[in-house]
């Protein structure tokens, strides 16, 4: 029986860990945010008080966290997984980062006798909680039996991307042409609009020349929501989608591009997002952010 843990349940790392535990015998969890925790360990996964005793606790361990420093922390901080690594260990690392932190987390786990790879992921919460989600890999013909096993529980469609690193630089490089088909879809509805056009036209003209894609046409709809409507909660997830967006376009632009204009071109996207989500934050004169 295969022993699996899972570290960081945020948004996308809660809905793969509920698949998960549903899927099989034994889960092992860890996250700062204790309320998340305990709602793993209501669904059946037992809880570790830190990342040390998830590896302990694992022969494969997801991990989904923000960012490369954080994936830094929850392998070599205090209590991190180098604390509990042993011989055998696999790590499936499905945060979207540079190719070059997934090969310096893996240059470092071999010391502990442990293995790393990309298995990036596509798709929302509502696909990760049913197993449907588009996993994007490097390495993939390296990866032990019984990781190919985890990665089927999570997804409907394996895609390898090449050597280790690839499958984060995929997830980069759809991430670029997602956001870049949205900041399209906003200029191109506004100009509709400023014209006197029907933006309907746009979007079915777009579609039957089969160039419009499932999830640009899902994001069309938020265009056509007046900008009194975003207040509150839903502000708030708007203003997540402009970070998260930015982190990624930022990492874009990180990796370097070998053709002129390139740089610029991912800037203009990046600077674009806060029009394309129709959010801002507004500091106040008193410093207060709205």
């Amino acid at each position: 029986m295969t022993r699996y843990g899972y570290i960081g349940l945020g948004d996308m790392g809660s809905a793969m860990a509920e698949n998960l535990i549903a899927n099989s015998d034994t889960v092992t969890v860890y996250d700062i945010n204790p309320k998340a925790v305990d709602t793993a360990v209501s669904l059946g996964a037992h809880a570790a008080a830190n990342p040390a005793e998830v590896a302990a606790e694992s022969d494969v361990l997801s991990i989904c966290v923000p960012a490369a420093e954080h994936i830094s922390a929850v392998l070599e901080g205090p209590d991190g997984i180098s604390g509990g690594a042993h011989e055998g260990l696999t790590i499936l690392i499905h945060s979207t980062v540079l190719p070059d932190t997934i090969i310096d987390a893996r240059t470092r786990a071999a010391e502990w006798g442990v293995q790393v790879f990309d298995v990036c992921v596509a798709g929302g919460a509502t696909q990760a909680r049913v197993g449907a989600q588009t996993v994007l890999v490097g390495g993939l013909e390296e990866i032990p039996a019984d990781a190919i096993g985890l990665i089927n529980i999570y997804a409907d469609e394996i895609i390898s991307a090449g050597p280790i690193g690839s499958g984060a630089a995929l997830k980069i490089a759809v991430n670029v042409m997602t956001y870049a088909q949205f900041a399209a879809a906003t200029t191109s509805h506004d100009l509709m609009t400023s014209t006197g056009g029907d933006p309907k036209a746009l979007f079915k003209a777009w579609k039957h020349m089969g160039q419009l894609g499932a999830l640009t046409e899902q994001f069309s709809l938020l265009l056509d929501i007046p900008s009194e409507h975003f207040t509150g909660e839903f502000k708030e997830k708007m203003l997540t989608q402009v970070g998260i967006s930015q982190k990624d376009l930022s990492l874009a632009m990180d990796i370097g591009w070998p053709r002129d204009g390139m740089i610029e071109f991912l800037q203009g996207i990046h600077d674009a997002m806060p029009n394309v989500y129709n959010s801002y934050t507004v500091e106040t004169e008193s410093g207060e952010n709205l």
